[in-house]
């Protein structure tokens, strides 16, 4: 037996994110994989709470769990993998009892491993950490996660970051023997506050999926659009003086006003956001079913094909006097229309060049397939053009910006960073879909073809440019209160796109020239990635997990820009 065989194996980190989830937003989803990309966990438990002991109103458990299932299965098989667990519905508890539930099942399925717990909570948990819950709860686990979020401040629209005596946290940190790291405001602000007065809106702060699945039960579209009133009520009568507090109060929670008109663009901007990443995605599935042709990659291109038919549907015939006098939205209206009848011409298109590719290999074959899968280009382009116009179009027509100056400077250029995160966004579908087109013959090829090399590396280059782009808006924000909290990228984005360019690494034998310099020593540097071959599918799957994160936090940005107009 060898000397190793007897060493203790590594602890099982896992990071534990409880929270009603009543529903999941964009905002749980960008703390979770950014935890996940960013901290030393193992694996992320999302623990939705089965009974709140002071929300009555949750949306049904099964429903919370589904929809948190929908909202992470991007994310969900990536490394330290994002899962749900029900684990609070046979425990009815939250806290010590549920992380104590957890730590016993993951022992059984463990027995030769420690198990470490890491609490993954706002800042706000400092408040009541040294109370006997508090106490209780930490006993429990080995370290905390905390987000440094903005809280909202007692005028309009304002925002601020808890004050925190980091003296005393580290000494509490001593005491409870807690290893506690921080996540420092890289992540958007979300609240019902953002949607009090846009219940046309709500769709623009939670994942496709979860709002897809919402739409799909009206009854408990209901009784989240009830649920967000009556939240809006308690907020806004804690800012309102002692005599208008009652009359708030007393104001009939079911009576929502009616969407607007730019309620109803905004919403249209959201499923146009949502309309352009299904066709991106349908593009990178079409030139890995191209290359290789599998039976389980046909049925899996169908199904992507219905997922983004459905997403058009979704979107529905527009009047004339549903929007109003608002152009640019009706004409993002009619454009996402008509999507659906130049799609099907263009898949009819590429199904009968797919037959005909079959005798082709090599070079040819690689320009051949990136040329069927490059006809959405043009779609995309075309529809995000009008989503930038729409909201511009919002805008210039709310003229209530308020005194905020830089609010108003923040609001105005929301459409210019919406077009730079797509530009970036887009860039990367491009070279997910031109990668692909190469199959699993792609090394071979790229060595025996320098068309096929140069193009790689123009393709690379483009979006290496275009990324730098949104990587540098993290340094040009306009305040540190700003409740859109960073434009540039995040670090578990950072962490995603490291994993695209060790593919590109592996499969060309060399970096990109645009490719940053600690990047290329970074990788170079990790002996594990010396021995590791370049796998299409695996590139695809890294590839889409970034493209999917770009989604919500571009979602964010346009949620934030809506929102505020």
């Amino acid at each position: 037996m060898d000397d190793h065989d007897d060493e203790p194996l590594p602890p099982l980190r896992l990071g534990i994110f409880g929270g009603s989830f009543s529903p999941i937003h964009l905002g749980h989803v960008l703390l979770a994989v950014t935890a996940q990309q960013t901290k030393p966990i193992d694996e992320l438990l999302m623990v939705p709470v089965f009974k709140h002991a002071r929300k009555t109103n949750l949306l049904p458990f099964e429903d919370r769990v589904e929809m948190c299932n929908l909202a992470i299965a991007p994310f969900a098989s990536t490394s330290g993998g994002v899962s749900v667990c029900e684990i609070e519905r046979d425990v009815g508890a939250s806290n010590a009892p549920m992380l104590r539930a957890i730590r016993e099942k993951y022992q059984s399925l463990h027995a030769n491993r420690k198990i470490e717990l890491y609490w993954i909570c706002g800042d706000d948990f400092f408040t009541w950490i040294e109370r006997p819950k508090g106490v209780e709860t930490m006993a429990e686990v080995s370290g905390l996660i905390v987000q440094r979020r903005l809280h909202k401040g007692t005028a309009k629209d304002s925002f601020y970051k808890e004050e925190l005596d980091e003296t005393k946290i580290r000494a509490i940190g001593m005491r409870l023997n807690l290893a506690i790291s921080f996540i420092y405001g890289e992540l958007p602000h979300f609240s019902s506050t953002l949607v009090r007065n846009a219940p046309g809106r709500w769709r623009s702060f939670l994942p496709q999926s979860v709002a897809s699945y919402l739409e799909a039960k009206p009854e408990l579209l209901a009784k989240l659009h009830e649920n967000l009133e009556i939240d809006a009520a308690k907020e806004e009568a804690t800012l309102q003086a002692p005599e208008r507090k009652k009359q708030r109060l007393d104001k009939d929670a079911a009576s929502i006003r009616a969407p607007t008109d730019i309620d109803k663009a905004a919403d249209l901007i959201i499923r146009g956001l949502d309309v352009v990443h299904k066709l991106q995605f349908e593009r990178g599935q079409t030139g890995l079913l191209l290359s290789i042709g599998s039976d389980a990659l046909t049925e899996k291109l169908k199904s992507v094909q219905s997922n983004t038919d459905a997403s058009i549907r979704d979107v529905g015939s527009l009047q004339d006097d549903e929007l109003g006098g608002l152009d640019e939205a009706h004409a993002l209206g009619e454009e996402l229309c008509l999507a659906s009848s130049w799609l099907q011409r263009d898949r009819a298109v590429i199904e009968k060049r797919y037959v005909e590719l079959k005798d082709l290999d090599g070079e040819q074959a690689w320009l051949a397939r990136y040329a069927l899968a490059s006809k959405f280009n043009h779609r995309i382009d075309v529809i995000f053009g009008c989503i930038v116009r729409s909201l511009q179009e919002i805008i210039d027509i709310d003229g209530n910006l308020g005194e905020n100056i830089v609010a108003t400077a923040t609001l105005q250029d929301a459409p210019d960073l919406l077009l730079t995160w797509h530009e970036g966004k887009e860039a990367l579908g491009r070279l997910r879909a031109f990668i692909c087109s190469g199959g699993r013959s792609a090394p071979d090829i790229i060595k025996s073809s320098l068309k096929i090399r140069q193009l790689l590396h123009n393709v690379v280059d483009s979006k290496n440019r275009r990324i730098e782009r949104i990587v540098a808006l993290g340094e040009h924000r306009h305040s540190p209160s700003d409740p859109s909290a960073q434009y540039g990228a995040s670090t578990a984005l950072h962490r995603l796109l490291e994993e695209v360019s060790l593919f590109e690494w592996l499969l060309m034998g060399s970096f990109a020239p645009s490719t940053p310099l600690p990047l290329m020593h970074k990788l170079l540097s990790e002996e594990s990635n010396k021995e590791k071959q370049f796998d299409v599918e695996r590139f695809f799957f890294s590839a889409s997990a970034a493209i999917d994160l770009m989604l919500s936090e571009t979602k964010a940005l346009a949620a934030f820009g809506c929102a505020k107009a």
